[in-house]
């Protein structure tokens, strides 16, 4: 059986920016976050900026300098949130054998006992692939990256290709897993810096990534991202007022990547992954922008830095999708 909270947890979440707002941020970013510079990938075509918080996690701001010589399953992508990492306690390479096991296994959905463990979706993730590079100090950073491959003929992917994924298929995680100490690449707690995670919106990690489903096919996708975290899932029915739920959801609940430290510790059980179906017209206009995937990104904040609910970083557009809670 499934535990309730899965060993896994959230590494980063991917936000693409055109090029003016990557050099001059917008108001909703810089009065809000300490950016961190990062720099040209090794390809040449991308460059970027990070946003880290205390849990451990981070916001990649990345944009494009040139044609796509990496990262090509970004290359269609519109400005916005565009994808998100998990990462786990185990190697990337015993991660990809118990992802791979459990997306091949049999669902056990009564809905849908025949299909396999991906939901009939057509998801396998590729082998991990190393990366690395020599910091400015010297110190070299080393990692896997394993990425998800789509069988676009599977029965149960939402189609027309077209209309459910305009501009490229990514409605799952990948993952990433460290070969170097984690803070070499994510120095959350950098003794010569502690400000590093130290942002003016009070922000102190990723609270929840919500992904967004078309209602036909969300028992499909609730038995994928139970063999990807392998987790139990929590449907939500009743709203937080206790009425009745717009649209369908499930919640995922993930570990913290950092959950030894003080700091964030009251988080354990309170950070995950919802995915659920449309809930209004703004809702149904998204699915039909962008595309099945993530939808938003809730970060958790100090209760007496920002009052109880939740609040977009902005009115509209790609600040609108960030969002602040507090007593999550």
């Amino acid at each position: 059986m499934s535990p309730d909270i899965s060993e896994y947890s959230h590494d980063h979440v991917i936000l693409l920016l055109d090029t003016a707002d990557f050099e001059n941020p917008p108001a909703w970013l810089s009065d809000n976050f300490n950016l961190i510079e990062g720099g040209v990938h090794a390809g040449g075509s991308s460059r970027n900026k990070l946003i880290i918080f205390a849990d451990g996690t981070y916001i990649e701001l990345l944009n494009w300098i040139a044609e796509p010589k990496e990262f090509f399953d970004w290359a269609g992508k519109p400005p916005g949130l565009i994808d998100f990492a998990l990462t786990t306690p185990q190697s990337a390479q015993e991660t990809h054998a118990a992802v791979t096991k459990r997306l091949q296994s049999k669902s056990s959905s009564s809905s849908a006992p025949t299909d396999p463990g991906d939901g009939g979706l057509g998801v396998h993730f590729k082998q991990p692939l190393f990366g690395g590079r020599r910091r400015k100090d010297g110190k070299q950073v080393e990692w896997y990256v394993t990425k998800p491959m789509f069988d676009t003929d599977a029965p149960n992917v939402p189609k027309p290709i077209d209309q459910f994924f305009p501009t490229g298929r990514l409605d799952v995680p990948f993952f990433c897993h460290d070969v170097t100490d984690r803070l070499l690449r994510v120095p959350y707690k950098a003794p010569s810096d502690m400000s590093v995670s130290a942002h003016p919106c009070g922000a102190r990690g990723i609270s929840s990534v919500e992904v967004l489903v078309p209602e036909a096919k969300f028992d499909s996708y609730v038995a994928l991202y139970t063999a990807i975290t392998g987790a139990r899932p929590v449907v939500q029915e009743q709203n937080e007022d206790g009425t009745e739920l717009t649209g369908k959801s499930a919640v995922f609940k993930l570990s913290l990547p950092n959950g030894g430290e003080e700091s964030v510790r009251d988080l354990k059980g309170k950070v995950g992954i919802e995915l659920r179906t449309p809930r209004d017209s703004e809702d149904e206009a998204w699915l039909t922008r962008r595309g099945v995937g993530i939808r938003a990104v809730r970060l958790f904040v100090e209760d007496e830095v920002h009052d109880a609910g939740e609040r977009p970083l902005d009115s509209d557009g790609i600040g609108a999708s960030l969002l602040l809670v507090a007593n999550v």
